[in-house]
């Protein structure tokens, strides 16, 4: 079987990393990490043996959803933390509710430990998977809130460059807070909004928008 080794920041560049060598998609291998560090993720990524498996067609929407949710819920008991899981009615990308008592630490600081259990649960659902398809993973609805918190702070910015005629830079967020701001002011005819900077410090500029020439 192929394999590769994978670096990166994060474990999603990693595995992409290796995935690109291998000119292979996810659903179609094995991943192990082999070290993490807050510089530096390690992975080995090995091509499935696909005579020696059933099926690597992607499972139905329904059947991909209690995978995902069953994985999730024995990687919580396996980390001791004692929480419900649930699929999101009705949800396109699929997502996955976790709600229970004491669940700031599965949050961490500005989200940062859920955003490591989501990368965590799309590599262990990889293989069930179509090409690009994601899974969405929520604990006690913070997404939610915190998609109103930047919309309001998305807001007061395009307020204050209307008023001052200057830029604003935001503080650093993630991708989904990012798009969440793209998209609170994408109707306004005053002001606009785009991306600059590497992840993690990848940071939102709210800015005039420019009147169109002649």
């Amino acid at each position: 079987m192929s394999s590769a080794e994978g670096r990166g920041r994060t474990l999603d560049e990693a595995v992409d990393a290796a995935l690109i060598e291998l000119k292979e998609s996810r659903r179609n291998v094995d991943i192990k990490v082999i070290s993490e560090t807050a510089e530096e993720t390690v992975v080995e990524v090995t091509v499935i043996d696909h005579g020696a498996t059933v099926a690597t067609s992607p499972a139905p929407a329904n059947g991909k959803a209690e995978v995902a949710r069953g994985m999730v819920e024995g990687l919580l008991k396996h980390m001791g933390v004692r929480a419900q899981v649930t699929v999101r009615p009705g949800s396109d990308p699929i997502t996955l509710d976790i709600s229970g008592r004491d669940l700031g630490a599965l949050i961490g600081w500005r989200g940062e430990t859920l955003r490591a259990l989501q990368s965590v649960t799309n590599v262990m659902v990889g293989r069930h998977l179509a090409e690009g398809e994601r899974i969405i993973v929520d604990v006690e609805r913070y997404r939610q809130r915190r998609e109103h918190t930047v919309r309001e702070i998305a807001m007061r910015a395009a307020r204050q460059v209307k008023m001052t005629g200057d830029a604003i830079t935001l503080d650093a967020m993630q991708p989904f807070e990012r798009r969440a701001i793209h998209l609170a002011l994408e109707g306004d005819p005053d002001v606009t909004s785009g991306s600059i900077g590497e992840e993690p410090e990848r940071r939102v500029v709210v800015g005039p928008r420019k009147p169109a020439a002649g």
